[in-house]
């Protein structure tokens, strides 16, 4: 094929946009998640949350050691906004590579106002940073689903809420006099 000198569409490869997939194969791998979930989690690894189960990060790590998935930062910002130096936001990019070369980048943020963080300097980039790597993981794998770190905001909305209720229930129950009852 000559030097093309005009603005002419020129098609170089033919090649399909998709790869065709094996469907037995991708069955396999699938079922191959499913057997190392049953396998390697426990209880420990997970995390109630409104009714629902999570991975929580203890998870995704054993993912990544069973699937030789190697994990690193892209991208980190962690922003200071008090006059003391405490953390008020942080955001991570990570990427997690399969040995084939395949990679997922996952994105994780945490800030301050999540509540909760005693040690900001610490606990805010530590959270954004295992969401990203939880994500990630998550996402090579195809497992796809929100982790319990993820979760974390709405588990407290929800600590919250059941405090409220159980607040509720003891202000207004009557007061019972000693000296009436005797």
């Amino acid at each position: 094929m000559g030097l093309n000198t005009t603005n002419d569409l020129q098609v170089i490869n033919n090649t399909p946009a998709t790869a065709t997939i094996d469907v037995d194969t991708a069955i396999d791998e699938w079922k191959a998640y499913q057997k190392v979930t049953e396998l390697i989690l426990d209880d420990s690894d997970y995390q109630n949350i409104k009714g629902k189960r999570f991975k929580k990060k203890s998870a995704w790590r054993k993912y990544a050691r069973a699937f030789n998935i190697s994990t690193e930062i892209i991208k980190e910002e962690i922003i200071i906004k008090s006059e003391k130096g405490k953390v008020h936001e942080a955001t991570f990019v990570v990427r997690a590579t399969l040995p084939t070369g395949r990679y997922a980048d996952g994105w994780g943020n945490c800030s301050r106002s999540e509540g909760g963080k005693n040690h900001p300097n610490h606990d805010i980039p530590a959270t954004a940073c295992t969401r990203a790597c939880n994500r990630a993981i998550s996402d090579l794998i195809g497992a796809g689903e929100v982790t319990a770190e993820e979760m974390q905001e709405q588990a407290r909305d929800e600590r919250k809420e059941s405090f409220e209720r159980a607040k509720k229930k003891l202000v207004n129950k009557p007061v019972i006099d000693a000296e009436k009852v005797e």
